[in-house]
């Protein structure tokens, strides 16, 4: 199968249709495309566009259909539970107090620390943003952000036919093949969970460390007392802000704040333990696989072994609740003449009902503690009348106080005002995703050795320009360009690495420069690869000398004219002009 040229319907650039794509279409029984993937791109752009023009003005609509809700469940709700005023739900000085505070505090002082501000700092074309809209089952991530990562789309990545996949494009299939490469496929498979585990951490930790409050108000001044702080937020504004002593409080889930000869605290986040076992029960397809010689065995061992790196990715991405509480028994111990309980901002979800009960069984009089929950929106209310029930709450003892109808005056965040001053830690700008370069900027990726020809990148284009600037050739492809190779003025090679990796052939005929093809492929052997050691040109053909194997092209039409095993291929002699160093810059040393 050779590459296929086409001319794009709407800009009329010749785009090319490498061997892998058209394996591709041929086995999800695609049609070529019409368009190439410059105009295909464009247009995805304007239609996501649009969808989110047409998000928003749902969101505005159903935001204002919750309001409505929210307030004919507070009449109906005000016959069951005691709806109050702010300031009522203010201790006196013989209450004992336990304050419950979730992100909700945060956000009424105007920090931007909901997860959806987390996700506008990830970038849109981050690795980690990728994977988490790619790879996260869920309908909304953000609004629940830890329990879809429960949601984590294991089928997507252990399949036999994406694993088949990856042992085909790290050549885990050739006969001098090492154990290496068969586990690095098994890797590559799992990656977006492994990745997902260790990068959100690290960029979650970043962000955090960047929160600061936005605004001089002090809505919560008239409740906050002396009393025992079970915060869930990974802030010390309940200190900062309110004058709250540290010893009195327990940041459950650890706190950005360095304390002084002390290592930073592990900021947890994830999902219930067992939350996620529903993703790993799914039925294998085997459909289209070349199952011949031992390929089904490998891809189930390299199955077996991916599976095993997700699980223990998901591991870390879950929430021990028990292992935190016994980590702080010395606090939750000390709650047992706790008579009344004020949540703040807390969303209730049942990830932290855990603490929750731990509260109640530590508690001389539990069934005689009084609860003050904040509510902001309809959400809350129905989280509150769940926990309620769950935990079988008096009604007498349910107090419900609005927080919606706190309102402060913020700042933006270049203002001089700017409490916290400086973000704690290294700034959240680093680990951002470098916002893609204009695509209207030309990278050279190769120059012959007179200079007279150089081979340009601008995004997915590839074009050939001769001495005076002036363009000579063009070609569009579904991946960028990573090198260019000329073996003289007659002939360039160009190098394409990742997914749809190929070397493909320029070559100049009668003055005229034409676009010749890519080299003609081998089911599951790269052109490419870890046990390529020398690449030479002797007239009319190129040759690729292996570990055990020798390839060799005719440059003309860019078919294979040889391809056969010799043992110690490497350490033999070979004709023509050695092109091996050229082709290893454009790989920064070796071959991958």
């Amino acid at each position: 199968m050779r590459d296929i040229q086409i001319v794009c319907q709407k800009c009329h650039r010749v785009f090319v249709i490498d061997q892998s794509e058209q394996e591709f279409s041929s086995y999800y029984q695609n049609s070529l495309p019409k368009y190439c993937p410059i105009c295909r791109r464009e247009y995805a752009r304007k239609k996501e566009i649009e969808r989110k023009k047409q998000k928003d003005l749902e969101w505005q609509q159903k935001k204002k259909e919750d309001i409505q809700v929210y307030h004919e469940n507070l009449k109906l709700l005000q016959e069951k539970f005691d709806i109050i005023p702010l300031k009522d739900a203010a201790p006196s000085p013989h209450d004992r107090v336990l304050y419950v505070i979730g992100n909700g505090f945060d956000l009424m002082h105007g920090v931007h620390s909901s997860y959806y501000d987390f996700g506008k700092i990830l970038g849109k074309r981050s690795n980690i943003r990728f994977i988490l809209d790619h790879y996260l089952q869920a309908d909304d991530l953000w609004a629940d952000f830890e329990g879809a990562l429960a949601k984590i789309d294991v089928e997507s990545m252990s399949q036999p036919a994406i694993l088949d996949g990856f042992l085909d494009s790290m050549d885990a299939y050739d006969e001098d093949a090492q154990m290496a490469d068969f586990y690095a496929a098994a890797d590559m498979a799992a990656a977006p969970a492994t990745e997902l585990s260790s990068e959100l951490r690290h960029r979650f930790r970043n962000w955090v460390c960047s929160l600061q409050v936005h605004s001089e108000d002090r809505p919560l001044k008239e409740i906050i007392r002396n009393g025992k702080y079970l915060d869930f937020n990974y802030t010390e504004f309940i200190e900062t802000l309110y004058g709250v002593k540290s010893s009195d409080v327990c940041y459950i889930h650890g706190c950005r704040k360095k304390k002084k000869y002390r290592p930073k605290e592990k900021l947890i986040l994830g999902h219930q333990p067992g939350a996620s076992d529903a993703q790993y029960d799914f039925n294998d397809h085997w459909d289209g696989i070349d199952l011949s010689e031992n390929h089904a065995q490998m891809i189930y061992d390299a199955q077996q072994i991916a599976l095993q790196e997700i699980s223990e990715a998901d591991e870390q991405l879950t929430k021990h609740s028990d292992r935190i509480i016994a980590a702080h028994k010395n606090f939750f111990e000390g709650l047992s003449d706790i008579n009344k309980v004020i949540v703040i901002g807390h969303s209730l979800y049942p990830v932290d009902w855990e603490y929750f009960h731990e509260i109640l069984y530590q508690n001389n009089a539990a069934d005689r503690i009084n609860w003050y929950f904040s509510c902001f929106s309809n959400g809350d209310l129905e989280r509150i009348q769940k926990f309620v029930s769950h935990f079988s709450i008096r009604k007498e003892n349910v107090h419900i106080f609005r927080t919606d109808l706190i309102s402060v005056s913020t700042y933006s965040e270049n203002s001089r005002n700017a409490k916290s001053s400086e973000p704690i830690g290294k700034s959240a700008e680093e680990g951002h995703a470098v916002t893609e370069t204009n695509s209207t900027n030309e990278k050279i990726i190769g120059e012959s050795l007179n200079g007279s020809w150089k081979v340009c990148t601008c995004g997915k284009e590839l074009v050939l320009k001769d001495e005076k600037d002036s363009v000579v050739l063009t070609r569009v492809f579904s991946s960028g360009m990573n090198g260019a190779v000329f073996a003289d003025d007659q002939t360039c090679f160009l190098v394409m690495r990742g997914i749809y990796k190929g070397v493909f052939l320029l070559r100049q005929n009668n003055g005229k420069w034409i676009y010749t093809g890519e080299l003609e492929g081998i089911p599951h052997q790269g052109v490419i690869t870890k046990r390529l050691h020398r690449i030479l040109i002797d007239k009319e053909m190129v040759t690729f000398v292996y570990q055990n194997r020798v390839r060799i092209y005719n440059l003309t039409n860019g078919l294979l004219i040889f391809n056969k095993a010799v043992r110690q291929a490497s350490k033999h002699q070979y004709d023509g002009k050695d092109l091996t160093a050229s082709f290893q810059r454009i790989y920064k040393g070796n071959f991958y």
